[in-house]
């Protein structure tokens, strides 16, 4: 496991005596109109021998609208606007369904768009949040409440740094893993 182990052994209390904390974090992130990034995902699972690695870019617009657009190795596309989502991989025929029609996906994105958008009584709802650190360097732990989304993903550790995310890591309920490392190149914040 990554550094996101040592955050779950970590209580409320600890994390309360510190200055700087979670409604902090979310105010700043909630500054963020909109932002533009590279990613670089590695991706380790059972039925491969070697992780897979895949490149391409990130566009949110505040509040609930991201993008996800890989390049290599194979073109994809995942998209929420509002409540829809689009999915499309390589020249086949785009999917479209709403959030509701997927409680295991949509828990997943409304975390990570929860999180974008500085809305913490919706990223409450769906997870339990751990958080750590200060302004320069933060880390978000998020624990899936529902047992849908649990079936997909059994944490998400979120870093950054200001209102800036640098990292997503997904832990699978399966085993696999997933490491996102994110570097913005634009960032509309007030």
């Amino acid at each position: 496991m990554t550094g996101c182990g040592i955050l779950l052994s970590l209580t409320q209390p600890a994390i309360a005596q510190t200055p700087w904390g979670l409604p902090a974090l979310m105010a700043s992130l909630a500054q963020v109109k909109s932002a533009t990034a590279q990613f670089t995902e590695q991706k380790t699972m059972a039925m491969l021998t070697t992780p897979l690695v895949a490149s391409g870019t990130l566009d949110y617009t505040a509040p609930d609208s991201m993008e996800k657009k890989t390049i290599s190795p194979t073109p994809e596309l995942f998209a929420l606007h509002g409540q829809q989502i689009t999915m499309t991989t390589g020249q086949n025929q785009p999917q479209i369904f709403s959030i509701a029609q997927d409680p295991s996906i949509g828990g997943l994105t409304e975390g990570i768009i929860a999180t974008l958008a500085g809305n913490l009584p919706t990223l409450e709802k769906i997870y339990t949040v751990q958080a750590s650190g200060g302004p320069t360097s933060w880390q978000l732990v998020l624990l899936p409440k529902d047992a849908a989304v649990q079936k997909i993903i059994t944490w998400l550790c979120i870093r950054g740094t200001q209102n800036k995310i640098t990292s997503i890591d997904t832990q699978s309920a399966n085993g696999d893993h997933s490491e996102m490392s994110i570097a913005e190149t634009i960032t509309n914040a007030n």
